[in-house]
């Protein structure tokens, strides 16, 4: 009977784990929206097989083809929504929790210690976050632990099987991302140095040299091709301190990053104290543990440190780039577990009572762990990006009632993920075309105006290496009138109106000599929560006036109640004064009636300026609201 649950326990708590891990990732799998990286995937991996590869080449793509290739094959058989995109992730990280229990075993680390590295896996914000993330990441973390744990299988035996997979899983994990290398570099200096020091392991070393010269000729030709690339891409990250980058990467390996920054320090220190632990038990458990020791080491910070290096000379340090050296911190980790080493029940007892720190502080990592897993399925405060769907739903409203020749969507950075969300007709532009080009957006507008492109809709983002000195604003300025400005998501949306090309004459004379000339609406019909451009023309002398009138258009319904407005200091003698008037989301379809007139708020009693016939208003036009469903 022992027996058998000797044998049976650890499977059973393995496929706990396992759908745990499958459990976490695939929930509120599509709740955040995608980033920007994920958009730009997704619209990569559509193209075909071969056009990804020359678009690789040809548009100085940083990231290998693999990725790609398998986003593209399962889209195809998934579908493409958010769930959809990210789905194939959610395999793949699930199948790195499994590799990463075989590993552990492979190194002969205790059962109970494995299953514990292998459950604090699931349950990692940081490899969850990726595994619900449409990158490459989590398939180049399920990769290169394939690639250790098939080394660290063959290196025994060397039976050719296992060399043989141990270069395809290595040749492919260099085909999803380039850090890939690191690892196979950690896995050299591990082979390399227990050469130096065993005299058995120099026929091993050379069979292993072998290995390496398959796998570069195998890898070489795409290496040629990708050699500019690689040398000069600039990076997508920053360029940390040492110090910083130890609290960075552990911090995040530990809780992930939805955690506020302060208590950032504290859990990496937690976190180096718990591999320090780690590392202790493991080293006591001979020259069996102390080669195991050693592979980890090699394997955890040979990444970091060589992305941390190559970081001081340009941009590339990122904690996403860090995802292939996770695994031997968990499995350091792991050791935590108490390990029975022999000895009387006095003596086991006082290794209990020896543990029982380091696992409260374990405990008190877990429980971080669950508070920053917390956090990223409920706040919005740590979502990857936040106002894509929103901004969507803005635009699709703000373009209501124009034909999709007269309005545009302009963009001042190429970010592809409103592209991804946006499922409408209306044509969009990014202005500037290329970085800082001043001249080309200048072009573009007047193309636009000429084009009789009457609005164009500007969500206006942080772009300093595109649009840093306000060229989309500037350039549209200079021939549209900014109509209307609000915030959605995290950027300022501006909607800019073109002058129309005929207007109303409407000739109605109010006190003060004021009169109203000329008028045009755009549009007429429009969906709840759309915008209406008014256009008016004020004519009189200021002589006649106090300086404190002001020109108000309001939207009534077929009650004479307001539902919208928009009122402005008064302007005279300008062609056009444009105004703009939001419509309430929450409006009901229907006729309603456009005003326009004039009042003074510094007048007492009644602050309205009437017209000569003793009106306090002016028809402009009749609005029909239609709902989005109708239109």
């Amino acid at each position: 009977m022992n027996l058998r649950t000797t044998h049976y326990a650890p499977r059973t708590i393995l496929l706990f784990i396992l759908l745990l891990a499958f459990g976490l990732r695939a929930y509120h799998l599509d709740f955040q929206e995608l980033r920007g990286d994920e958009a730009f995937g997704y619209f990569f991996s559509l193209r075909p097989f071969a056009d990804i590869i020359q678009a690789t080449l040809t548009l100085q793509e940083p990231h290998p083809v693999a990725g790609y290739f398998v986003q593209k094959i399962w889209l195809g058989w998934a579908g493409q929504t958010e769930f959809a995109l990210r789905f194939v992730n959610v395999w793949f990280g699930t199948l790195a929790v499994a590799l990463l229990y075989r590993l552990g075993r492979t190194l002969d680390i205790a059962a109970m210690s494995v299953a514990l590295a292998a459950f604090l896996f699931a349950i990692s914000p940081y490899a969850i976050w990726h595994s619900q993330d449409a990158r490459m990441y989590s398939m180049s973390l399920a990769l290169t632990l394939a690639s250790v744990w098939l080394m660290a299988t063959w290196l025994p035996r060397q039976r050719p099987p296992q060399a043989a997979a141990y270069v395809v899983v290595s040749w492919l994990a260099l085909h999803t991302h380039y850090f890939s290398g690191f690892v196979l570099l950690a896995q050299n200096l591990f082979v390399l140095s227990r050469a130096l020091i065993g005299r058995r392991m120099w026929l091993t070393l050379y069979a292993w040299l072998t290995l390496q010269t398959v796998l570069a000729v195998l890898y070489l030709p795409w290496l040629l091709r990708v050699n500019g690339i690689l040398v000069n891409y600039g990076g997508n990250g920053d360029s940390p301190g040492l110090f910083e980058m130890w609290q960075r990467s552990f911090s995040v390996f530990a809780v992930g990053e939805s955690v506020p920054a302060g208590q950032r320090t504290l859990w990496a220190g937690l976190a180096m104290l718990l591999l320090l632990i780690g590392a202790i038990e493991l080293g006591r458990l001979g020259p069996p543990g102390r080669r195991s020791l050693w592979l980890l080491t090699c394997y955890l910070l040979t990444p970091l440190l060589i992305t941390w290096i190559s970081a001081a000379q340009r941009l590339i340090f990122n904690e996403r780039y860090l995802i292939a050296a996770a695994p031997p911190f968990y499995l350091l980790l792991g050791l935590v577990w108490p390990v029975e080493h022999g000895g009387t029940r006095k003596d086991t007892a006082q290794r209990w009572l020896l543990r029982a720190i380091p696992m409260l502080l374990l405990l008190m990592m877990s429980t971080g762990m669950a508070f920053s897993l917390y956090h990223h399925y409920t706040n919005p405060i740590y979502s990857k990006t936040r106002g894509w769907r929103e901004l969507s739903a803005t635009v699709t409203r703000f373009s209501s009632g124009f034909a999709q020749g007269q309005v545009r969507i302009a963009q001042n950075f190429p970010d592809p993920t409103l592209w991804y969300y946006y499922q409408g007709v209306v044509d969009h532009l990014v202005l500037p075309p290329s970085p800082h080009a001043v001249d080309d957006a200048r072009i573009q507008v007047i193309e636009l105006a000429q084009a009789g492109v009457q609005r164009v809709i500007l969500p206006v983002q942080t772009a300093p290496n595109w649009d840093d000195q306000a060229i989309a604003t500037t350039a549209l300025a200079a021939h549209y009138t900014l109509v209307f400005e609000q915030k959605v998501g995290g950027w300022p949306v501006q909607v800019y109106a073109l002058a129309p090309p005929k207007v109303a004459g409407i000739n109605v004379a109010f006190e003060r000599g004021i009169t109203l000339t000329d008028a045009a609406v755009q549009p007429l019909t429009l969906a709840p929560g759309g915008l209406i451009s008014v256009h008016l023309a004020w004519q009189g002398s200021v002589q006649t006036l106090a300086g404190t009138e002001k020109a108000f258009v309001q939207l009534l319904d077929a009650a004479g109640q307001l539902v919208a407005q928009d009122d402005r200091p008064l302007a005279v003698n300008p062609a056009l004064a444009t105004y703009g008037i939001l419509l309430p989301e929450t409006l009901s379809a229907g006729d309603y009636r456009l005003i326009a007139g004039l009042y003074d708020p510094a007048q007492a009693g009644a602050p309205r300026l009437l017209t000569l016939d003793r009106g306090d208003f002016v028809l402009i036009e009749e609005i029909q609201v239609v709902s989005m469903a109708g239109r």
